[in-house]
């Protein structure tokens, strides 16, 4: 979960485990040391919430998804979820592989993650993105799993040029964090060429 200190307006992100259910709670700031109040997540609301949220796909709308990740075992747990999700999955275990799917097929998901290819891969993958043709680039929705940056980190996800970026400890939640970023991919691209339209540019 992403809280705010009221004090001294420092983000933090406090793994889910760590928040009791069904009750308020309260922690100190590690910047000011003011105690930070965590109001009470109710677990119904929070599953509700999850399907509601949930991405799925009717078979003739079915999209592409490339995953470039280097742990076996979160790889197979991607691709398991990604699948279930109803898009079309393919994993790739270097940067070239990477590179040669995303010249020849276009994929409306691509997840990284800062292991892929011995590290190299993700600024691989970042300098393909940043030089794809605009029209192309704005089909896909680029998630970075990253020990770096918190979950849902919009200035981080500007800098990088990615859609999302899911913090590592937050991959429990991975299908709601994942089926949230294509919907808001998906209804921005919507609008955006709903304005084009209007504008007689498209």
């Amino acid at each position: 979960m992403n809280v705010t200190c009221h004090n001294c307006k420092t983000k933090l992100n406090i793994p889910d485990n760590k928040i009791p259910r069904d009750k308020a709670s309260t922690f100190k700031c590690p910047k000011c040391k003011e105690r930070v109040h965590v109001p009470a997540v109710k677990q119904q609301e929070t599953v509700r919430e999850d399907k509601e949220q949930s991405f799925q796909l009717s078979f003739d709308e079915r999209l592409n998804a490339l995953i470039c990740i280097d742990g076996e075992g979160l790889k197979k747990k991607v691709v398991a979820i990604v699948k279930q999700m109803g898009l079309n999955t393919e994993a790739v275990s270097n940067t070239k592989a990477a590179l040669k799917k995303l010249e020849y097929h276009i994929y409306h998901l691509v997840i990284f993650d800062d292991a892929f290819d011995q590290n190299t891969g993700v600024s691989g993958i970042l300098d393909r993105m940043n030089t794809s043709d605009m029209s192309l680039r704005r089909r896909i929705c680029l998630v970075w799993l990253s020990k770096q940056y918190n979950t849902n980190d919009n200035m981080a996800s500007l800098h990088t040029s990615v859609n999302t970026i899911i913090h590592l400890d937050d991959t429990l939640q991975i299908e709601a964090l994942l089926s949230k970023a294509l919907m808001e991919h998906k209804n921005f691209y919507t609008v955006y060429r709903e304005s084009l339209k209007l504008a007689r540019k498209a």
